[in-house]
């Protein structure tokens, strides 16, 4: 099975320059903007393989990460690392629950969090090949201390999140039987503060890799009709009301929605494999840009109105970040070598990111940095066109020359 690709091991190739196709006519002058800062950078190794796969802040202006570690390379069982940290990456506590993956956290209004994590067996082989699993919410207090565990058998969580209730959404799929129409079957549950499901909704040949909670007290999910390859099918998005019912359902083409998150505005900008896009309210595209052999694994709205892109190299392994205009321009990028990038969060300055870096061959720190938002644009050609853009001035030139003689 293929899940969001975000292996401890990939090869350590150095990545030399971020290649972002990014079509505009030639002649276009944008606003570009000086890359960020990095303000402060922390890795963390309990073991001699970590990774963080998800942060978020938390309500005394730190952060949460969940992520996992290996004793051993390869062979070894996974267990679930949650670290709080201050507002630059200093820890505050950790938690560790051996036997389970990690999914996702999120902060809670206390000063606790909420955190999804899973297990999953296979059976079989061939076409009678199947997987089951159970998920997890664990909550815990804002000092690291274990309050509830609710498992949700049958369900690969992958997002979560704290409702205007008090209570919590998981969001992902169920594992189908064998000989079953579709693989799996997309699920949101709705639970009250205990972790117990009030309701849930499913939506068959579906997974849901993100989710949202809008203002309004609603749900948006997506993913993507082919769970376990993420270079074909159909990426969607579900948008909900506060009891789950559906309001609209779109697909997209784009082969997989990694996060959504809500615009302010009531529009959705999403980022995905090979692509990030912006719909409206009513799930319209509103518009889609190219990103190709890059993998979005975090989407953030920046105070510009324009987003923040993060995730990793497809080909390389290294990590990217860029920043867009309102119209998904991309203004700055960045390249983090040897390093790894799963998660990403809004700070009130600028962006925490999350993932791994690479120390040697054989060992690996989970990771979190902070970057800074940047300001003062200031007008460039568009990227890829400066060479047109100073050939057509050369001509005008001369052409004017030619005239004056």
């Amino acid at each position: 099975m293929t899940e969001r690709v975000r292996d401890f091991w990939k090869p350590g190739t150095i990545f030399v320059a971020l290649l972002i196709a990014v079509v505009l006519p030639i002649g276009v002058v944008s606003a570009s903007e000086t890359s960020p800062e990095v303000a402060w950078n922390v890795t963390f190794a309990p073991e001699n393989n970590n990774k963080f796969d998800a942060v978020a802040p938390t309500a005394d202006g730190g952060f949460i990460a969940v992520g996992s570690t290996l004793a051993q390379k390869y062979g070894g069982s996974e267990t679930l690392l949650l670290i709080k940290t201050d507002g630059r990456g200093s820890e505050v506590w950790n938690a560790t629950f051996s036997e389970l993956s990690p999914a996702a956290v999120a902060g809670t209004a206390d000063g606790g969090c909420i955190a999804g994590a899973f297990n999953v067996s296979s059976a079989g082989s061939g076409q009678d090949l199947a997987y089951e699993g159970t998920s997890f919410l664990i909550r815990l207090n804002a000092a690291g201390e274990e309050e509830w565990r609710q498992a949700i058998p049958g369900m690969k969580v992958s997002s979560v999140a704290e409702t205007a209730d008090g209570g919590y959404a998981a969001v992902g799929w169920l594992w189908n039987p064998p000989g079953s129409e579709n693989a799996t079957t997309a699920v949101i549950i709705k639970t009250d503060g205990n972790g117990t499901p009030v309701w849930n909704r499913t939506f068959p040949g579906l997974s849901a890799n993100a989710g949202t909670v809008t203002a309004d007290g609603g749900y948006v999910i997506g993913g993507t009709t082919s769970p376990f390859t993420y270079n074909i099918g159909d990426a969607f998005l579900i948008r909900m009301d506060a009891d789950g019912n559906t309001l609209w359902h779109k697909n997209y083409r784009v082969p997989v929605i990694f996060d959504v998150e809500a615009t302010g505005d009531g529009r959705f900008v999403y980022s995905g494999n090979y692509w990030y896009g912006l719909v409206d309210g009513d799930g319209e595209e509103v518009w889609l840009r190219n990103m190709e052999g890059l993998s979005g694994y975090a989407v953030e709205v920046r105070p510009s109105g324009g987003y923040v892109v993060a995730g990793t190299n497809i080909r390389s392994g290294e990590g990217f970040v860029f920043g867009t205009d309102a119209d998904g321009t991309i203004l700055w990028d960045t390249a983090f070598t040897a390093t790894g990038i799963y998660g990403a969060a809004s700070t009130p300055d600028g962006y925490t990111l999350a993932g791994i870096q690479f120390l040697s061959p054989d060992t690996s720190a989970a990771w979190l940095a902070g970057i800074t938002e940047p300001v003062s644009p200031a007008p460039t050609a568009a990227p890829g066109f400066g060479a047109a853009a100073a050939g057509a001035a050369l001509l005008l030139l001369l052409a004017g020359r030619g005239r004056r003689g």
